[in-house]
């Protein structure tokens, strides 16, 4: 009987948690990444935890994607490719936990990248995909330009962070367009598509200065002003880049590192996100993957103007990790740090968020 009663309390418990990680970091980030809040809370009505999210999701993304299929069949092309995006965003948040089925991970992945894939084409201006050979693989990314292209225009490389992929930068990449700013979100080892040919571990920045090379030459882009724009461990990824590489010519480190001596104090889900990302049988080897995981051997060779976004309540990447970035560059960089945030000031999305593009508009 009181095992029982134990039982009820641990269940409890894990609703509570739930409710609360959600609410306090997941319907901020999803909302600001473009999804509808309603939808959130049609998922949080129907289901008590995380192992029912992904199913819960993937419903709502099937029901977005027979909208955008009636929406085309009656040549309503605008809303079609709303509808899609809105789909693989849903299939997105449905994947982004499934960590203990693989196999539903995989194919809520795929549908996130065929939905987005048929939305590009519609989006004003459009996605163009492009794929980047980096060693024995391909990086695939989307670029859009805004649409006077008479003239070479500066662009943001987007890099996403653990959890994050190209697809869910919509948001950003609107910013950048309504500036003048061409973007290019695409997805590294152990992120999105990229993740069944190449796992994360040490030397991701090595993919950045890639997509950068190829990116520079392209005619309608000035090579000179290229700037990158890193989001959570993407944002230790810009740094390292930008220490390897005199083409880069402005850093957003937004919700970034310095290292990862906070890796026993993140949530559950981000530890395990890290086992997934890099392939590992646990936590101890993933760690082990990601090498050294510092910017102690290479900060001091950034030259380049750099702005870190941070919130003093961050849960995963401790405040004072963006401090250490800020002054270990004094004459480069600029630290924005919000009081009453969470990672990556979601709940403060367009504050910062159009606060890093005008930042980026100006200096590119």
């Amino acid at each position: 009987m009181v095992h029982k009663k134990n039982n009820v309390i641990s269940k409890n418990r894990n609703i509570e948690n739930y409710s609360k990680d959600l609410f306090e970091y997941w319907l901020p980030r999803l909302t600001a990444d473009g999804v509808d809040t309603n939808d959130v809370l049609r998922v949080h009505r129907k289901v008590s935890g995380w192992s029912e999210w992904p199913c819960a999701w993937s419903k709502i993304g099937d029901n977005y994607l027979s909208l955008a299929k009636t929406r085309k069949a009656d040549g309503y092309n605008f809303s079609a490719g709303e509808a899609l995006l809105r789909a693989s965003l849903s299939y997105h948040c449905g994947q982004i936990v499934a960590f203990n089925t693989p196999e539903l991970k995989t194919k809520l992945q795929q549908c996130k990248v065929s939905a987005f894939r048929e939305a590009a084409p519609l989006l004003t201006p459009p996605a163009q995909r492009l794929e980047i050979t980096f060693k024995n693989i391909q990086i695939p990314g989307f670029l859009r330009l805004p649409k006077d292209t008479s003239n070479p225009l500066p662009c943001v490389l987007l890099v996403p962070g653990l959890d994050s992929t190209k697809e869910d930068f919509n948001t950003i990449s609107e910013m950048c367009i309504r500036r003048w700013l061409a973007s290019f979100a695409f997805d590294g080892p152990g992120q999105g598509e990229v993740h069944k040919d190449a796992f994360l571990k040490e030397g991701y920045e090595d993919c950045i200065l890639a997509v950068l090379e190829s990116i520079s030459q392209r005619p309608e882009i000035d090579s000179k002003r290229i700037g990158t724009l890193g989001r959570s461990l993407g944002g230790y990824y810009v740094m390292r880049a930008s220490a390897y590489s005199k083409k880069i010519a402005a850093t957003v480190v937004f919700g970034g590192t310095y290292d990862l001596s906070d890796f026993s104090n993140m949530p559950f889900l981000i530890r395990d996100g890290f086992r997934h990302a890099t392939g590992a049988k646990n936590e101890k080897e993933a760690l082990s993957l990601m090498g050294k995981a510092t910017l102690d051997d290479c900060i001091t060779k950034i030259k380049t103007p750099t702005l870190v976004v941070h919130v003093k309540k961050d849960k995963i990447f401790n405040w004072k990790q963006a401090k250490r970035i800020a002054d270990s560059l004094p004459d480069q960089a600029t630290l924005a740090l919000d009081e009453d945030g969470v990672h990556c000031c979601h709940n403060h999305a367009f504050q910062y968020r159009s606060y890093m593009i005008d930042w980026l508009s100006k200096v590119l």
